[in-house]
C-alpha cells in the first residue's frame, strides 16, 4: 500500500506537468495564429504619378486644376529684395506691410523657397560674339577667362527663389485672390508673373527634389 501511493503521487504530479507543458504549446499556438488572423490587407499601390499628385490639368490662362474637385492653384513669384543694406525704418515698414497682409488675406496661401541654376546663356552668347570678333591676343585671354567664370556659375551656383501658392474654388475668385495679392504685396515684394513652362519646370522640382533642371522657363 505505501509503495502505491507514492507512485500515485508521482504519477499525478508528472500529469500535472504534462498539463502545464500542454498549456503553454496551446498559449504559444495562439500567440502565433492571432497576427495572422488579424492581418489587414494591403493597400493598391497607385498606377502612376498622375494619381499621386493633385494637379489634374492647366487652365488656358495658366493656372492649374486640382483633382476631385478640390479648386484651382495657382503660382506667382515674389521679387526677391536686400534685407541688410535698408534703413531700420524702411526694414520696420516692410516688416509692418507683410504682417497687414497675412492678417487682410484670409484664404489659403503658402510661400516655397526654391534653389534654381543660375541662367548665364545671354552673358554666355555676348561673350562668344566678342571671343569671335576680337583680334587681340591679350584680351583674348581675359575673354576665354571670364567665358570659363560663367561657365562655373551655371553648373555650380543656383539661385534662391520664393514663390506665392494660392488656391480658390473658382477661377473667378482665383483671379481676384491674385490681384489682392498684387494690391498688398506691390510695395514690399513685387509680384513676378510666370510663363507656363516656369510653372511647370517648378511643380517637377518640387516632386523632384534631387534633380536638376537643366533649362528655365
Amino acid at each position: 500500500m505505501p509503495g502505491r501511493e507514492k507512485g500515485k503521487a508521482r504519477f499525478i504530479e508528472e500529469s500535472e506537468e504534462q498539463q502545464a507543458l500542454f498549456d503553454e504549446r496551446a498559449k504559444r499556438r495562439k500567440k502565433y495564429k492571432t497576427p495572422k488572423a488579424r492581418k489587414k490587407k494591403r493597400e493598391a499601390v497607385k498606377a502612376s504619378m498622375a494619381d499621386i499628385l493633385p494637379i489634374q490639368d492647366m487652365t488656358s490662362d495658366g493656372s492649374f486644376e486640382l483633382q476631385e474637385n478640390k479648386g484651382y492653384m495657382d503660382v506667382m513669384q515674389l521679387q526677391s529684395k536686400d534685407i541688410y543694406s535698408p534703413s531700420t525704418q524702411e526694414t520696420e515698414y516692410d516688416i509692418m506691410m507683410m504682417a497687414k497682409f497675412f492678417q487682410s488675406y484670409a484664404h489659403d496661401i503658402k510661400v516655397v523657397s526654391m534653389n534654381f541654376p543660375v541662367d548665364m546663356q545671354k552673358q554666355l552668347d555676348a561673350i562668344h560674339r566678342k571671343i569671335a570678333q576680337n583680334t587681340a591676343p591679350l584680351y583674348e585671354r581675359f575673354l576665354l577667362k571670364k567665358r570659363d567664370e560663367l561657365q562655373f556659375l551655371e553648373t555650380h551656383r543656383t539661385n534662391r527663389e520664393f514663390y506665392l501658392y494660392i488656391y480658390a474654388s473658382s477661377l473667378k475668385q482665383l483671379s481676384e485672390y491674385r490681384n489682392n495679392c498684387r494690391r498688398y504685396l506691390g510695395r514690399v515684394t513685387p509680384i513676378i508673373e510666370l510663363t507656363d513652362e516656369k510653372k511647370l519646370d517648378l511643380i517637377y522640382k518640387l516632386n523632384n527634389l534631387n534633380t536638376k533642371l537643366e533649362k528655365r522657363g
